[in-house]
């Protein structure tokens, strides 16, 4: 491109990438040098936002309030207001207000069609000053935005590249993790719920929650050896597994015995009654009434715990039939004993609830209603009531070690004396 009978060379430095306007300027320098001109240089650099033109005989350093000088002239002798200049090249009036005050430079994307509504040539907008320029005159100026823009696209495209290859890591990374939470390694102490062979394959069902887990036998499991019952009740075991969440199968590599005994599953309990204990000191059996009945109503696994949750109804009996009266319904607790709490001749209900915060209530009767009350504490003796059969069978078995008793032997012993 002539400029005032030079020659110029732009070079936009972006993020460490260069762009040169390497065929527009072998082809104007092959063609300039025969008529023996002397090449001038434009250097653009855009990466510290610095505009250097450099003409014949004179250098220009262009600077935010010049440029922005010229914008707002040329807009005034077209007639625009900022509003319509920022409308034809697509952004706010405050962007057109902030260029023309000297506050920023138009981002180089903007310089063609901001050119354009302002009836330049993009070197005379970067020149800040009108210039006639020869016909049939190349302009290496739109070549550079050119490949500027060819450039920009490829860089896009290795960026879109770098984020679908980070997209792919973390989708990996979210795949194992959720493989991870999908299944389930642990060691679980229960009974058997039933045993199974199919096509030769050997499976121990056991309960989770509402469902059963179907494991596969796997290793030195004793499939043959394994029993569900024994003289005593259901026996207890230590199964090493892995199972899915969602098809609630898996495999059972080791099962062992533990010594616990489980007398009766707690599910099997749901709509059960007995009758509760007459309490020879108050001569009652709850809440002054002679005959009193607890109806198992409702029980399912402890959800951040070990053991399960029950709710339970406590009937009054009238001789006839043992649910005459609901006196009250306990909703979601550990256990219950009854006993004479406050030294009133009169026994309560003592319930230990499922929450740390509040552990205790106790239920009494006054005048005909029955009240509650939220003790922070027990005395041991009531605790000791409120234990649950976990918490008993590890009690029993930690008093077994102290005493030396070896567990396992005394296992063995009973299983010979049952036979």
């Amino acid at each position: 491109m002539k400029a005032g009978g030079g020659f110029f060379h732009v070079c936009i430095t972006m993020q460490g990438s260069s762009i040169v306007t390497s065929m527009a300027e072998r082809s104007y320098l092959q063609r300039r040098r025969k008529k023996g001109f002397v090449p001038i240089l434009l250097l653009v650099d855009c990466l510290f936002a610095r505009l250097t033109l450099h003409f014949p005989q004179e250098v220009m350093h262009m600077n935010k309030e010049r440029l922005g000088t010229f914008i707002s002239d040329c807009r005034r002798e077209l007639g625009l207001t900022q509003q319509e200049l920022a409308e034809q090249v697509h952004v706010t009036n405050k962007a057109v207000s902030k260029w023309e005050r000297g506050l920023s430079y138009p981002d180089v994307t903007l310089l063609e069609p901001l050119a354009s509504a302002l009836g330049l040539r993009v070197e005379e907008l970067m020149a800040c000053r009108r210039r006639a320029v020869p016909s049939g005159e190349e302009d290496p100026m739109k070549n550079l935005l050119t490949i500027s823009d060819d450039s920009l696209r490829r860089e896009r495209r290795r960026s879109w590249g770098r984020v679908g290859a980070v997209l792919a890591l973390v989708i990996a990374a979210a795949l194992v993790i959720a493989y991870s939470a999908l299944y389930v390694t642990e060691t679980r102490t229960q009974e058997l719920v039933l045993k199974e062979t199919v096509d030769g394959v050997n499976y121990f069902y056991v309960q989770e929650g509402d469902h059963l887990l179907k494991l596969r036998c796997e290793g030195d499991v004793d499939f043959d050896g394994t029993v569900m019952e024994d003289g005593y009740g259901e026996v207890v075991y230590a199964l090493e597994c892995r199972w899915n969440r969602l098809t609630y199968e898996g495999t059972v590599t080791a099962c062992a015995e533990t010594g616990m005994m489980g007398i009766g599953r707690e599910m099997n309990q749901v709509g059960s009654a007995m009758g509760l204990d007459y309490n020879m000191e108050t001569r009652d059996a709850l809440f002054g009434y002679y005959n009193a009945t607890v109806e198992y109503r409702h029980i399912y696994p402890y959800p951040i715990g070990d053991g399960f949750l029950f709710t339970y109804n406590f009937w009054r009996g009238d001789g006839e039939t043992w649910n005459a009266e609901l006196l009250v319904t306990v909703r979601d607790c550990l256990t219950f004993t009854t006993a004479d709490w406050d030294g009133d001749g009169v026994t309560e209900l003592l319930v230990r609830t499922r929450w740390p915060e509040k552990p205790y209530t106790v239920y009494d009767m006054v005048d005909g209603a029955v009240t509650e009350t939220w003790p922070d504490t027990l005395d041991p003796e009531f605790t000791e009531h409120l234990l649950t059969a976990s918490e008993r069978q590890e009690r029993l078995q930690e008093q077994l070690r102290r005493e030396g008793v070896d567990l396992e032997t005394e296992r063995a012993a009973s299983d010979d004396f049952v036979l």
